[in-house]
């Protein structure tokens, strides 16, 4: 990026402030003014939302913000909502924002036009914001041509996911600056308070709702329609929304997971998704929990109109016996009193897997229903699950998201945060019998030494044969 470029046309702008003198109108103007003002002062906070755009945002970094910008070109009186310019050494980064907030949207057109502003003047990247999420800043919940981001980096944050990402390090107490910490607090209350008008409620849309109908009715759905990408983008989202939430929760950065193809790109995700779900009514997602005993679990059936919430524990493999491997995840759950979970015991090949009630599988003969007569295999692994009947109203409603969210972390409460991974114990030092001992302990000869020995094995060997012949 070239900062005299820069200078020379930059036609308006001016430095983002921590206290915007605007029309209470301006509420979208006064939340970017904020947030880009917070980058310039709160470095903690800056890497670690800019760190994930690429920006060179080490410790002397210098960061400048500025918003309600325009520039001379082909496109002069579009005015994108600010700019950041990072500076580290001889490196220089800048990208342009566009911010919506409350149930304002972003629109391709203008995301595009935005990216040919900044392929123009020579910036690195475009930064939007809003309540749309996506599951990676990589990722953009807009189907934006990727013509545009050839030259341009695109990136996407939710003012939820930028929030959590404030709270997380205010709770962690990272910055240990007391006037930094100071304002990192205001800003997280003023993006949360409801008059700021940032945040609003999130809900699914109405290709949701299409789709719930469709699949009650028994009618097959196909996988180019609008209402199937629709809703499946509306459960990405949602399942970025619930990691947010876990993340606040426990005040540990938690994460979906995906696999590398899904990762490096998002249609490829898209596509898989509409596919299974086709087939399966079914959507999933897996949660990562950091020091969790292994993954969270999440599968939504439509058709059954139920949520289930699950987690798979590895039995332990230096054991002899299959009750030991199952003693080893259910008896952590000994103090459990509900009986509104389920144990499943997956053994290996195709043995049979068997399912009991957690208060059945708590009682010593109750186990044996997980046990098989028939085989000495070793079961693979204990799932510990519990399903929840939404029923057809709760899984049309847009607030679905949260009821969900409601589930998850109340199985989290009861069972995930307490149980605990198997690791197999360490190694032991060798021990050498005593034989070996002795013979250690006896002294290294020398050459004359050796000669002595050998006749007297040769002398021993003879008397020994004597002894024979007699």
């Amino acid at each position: 990026m070239d900062l005299k470029k820069l200078e020379k046309n930059m036609v308006n702008g001016s430095a983002a402030r921590l206290f915007p003198v605007l029309a209470d109108s301006k509420k979208e103007e006064k939340a970017t003014s904020i947030l880009l003002s917070i980058f310039t002062v709160v470095p903690d906070y800056a890497r670690a939302v800019l760190d994930e755009v690429g920006a060179p945002i080490g410790k002397r970094a210098k960061i400048e913000c500025f918003t309600e910008v325009s520039f001379k070109g082909s496109n002069e009186k579009s005015r994108p909502d600010g700019l950041i310019i990072v500076t580290n050494g001889s490196k220089k980064w800048a990208a342009l924002v566009e911010s919506k907030v409350g149930r304002s949207e972003l629109t391709q057109d203008q995301v595009e036009t935005y990216l040919d502003i900044a392929k123009e003047q020579g910036f690195d990247a475009v930064i939007t914001i809003s309540n749309q999420f996506a599951q990676l800043s990589t990722h953009h919940p807009l189907p934006i041509s990727k013509i545009k981001t050839r030259s341009v980096s695109l990136f996407h944050f939710s003012w939820l996911s930028l929030t959590s990402k404030a709270l997380l390090l205010t709770e962690s107490k990272s910055v240990t600056d007391v006037e930094q910490s100071y304002m990192l607090k205001e800003m997280i209350r003023y993006l949360q308070d409801d008059s700021s008008g940032v945040v609003s409620q999130f809900k699914l849309g109405k290709h949701w709702k299409e789709v719930c109908t469709t699949v009650h009715q028994k009618v097959r759905l196909t996988k180019s329609s609008d209402e199937v990408s629709g809703a499946i983008s509306n459960w990405f989202q949602t399942l970025r929304y619930l990691s947010i939430q876990l993340s606040v929760a426990v005040g540990k950065p938690c994460a979906v997971r995906l696999s590398k193809k899904h990762k490096d790109d998002g249609q490829h995700r898209l596509t898989d998704t509409i596919s299974s779900f086709i087939d399966t009514s079914i959507l999933r997602g897996e949660f990562e929990v950091p020091n969790a005993a292994n993954n969270l679990l999440l599968e939504l059936d439509l058709s059954r109109k139920s949520l289930q919430c699950s987690i798979e524990i590895k039995c332990p493999k230096d054991v002899k016996q299959a009750r030991a491997a199952i003693n080893f995840a259910v008896n952590q759950l000994k103090n459990y009193s509900g009986d509104d979970l389920e144990i499943t015991v997956n053994y290996p090949g195709r043995i049979q897997d068997l399912s009991a009630n957690i208060q059945t599988a708590l009682d010593e003969d109750g186990r044996k229903l997980l046990l098989h007569d028939h085989t000495k295999e070793l079961p693979v692994s204990v799932i510990i699950w519990r399903d929840y009947d939404l029923g057809t109203q709760a899984l049309k409603s847009p607030s679905l998201p949260h009821t969900i969210d409601q589930q998850l972390q109340s199985f989290y409460d009861d069972v995930v945060e307490e149980l605990k991974a198997w690791q197999p114990k360490a190694p032991r030092i060798r021990r050498s019998n005593k034989s070996d001992e002795i013979a250690d302990a006896k002294p290294l000869t020398n050459a004359g030494n050796n000669v002595e020995s050998e006749t007297a094995t040769s002398i021993s060997g003879l008397t020994f044969l004597k002894a024979l012949r007699r």
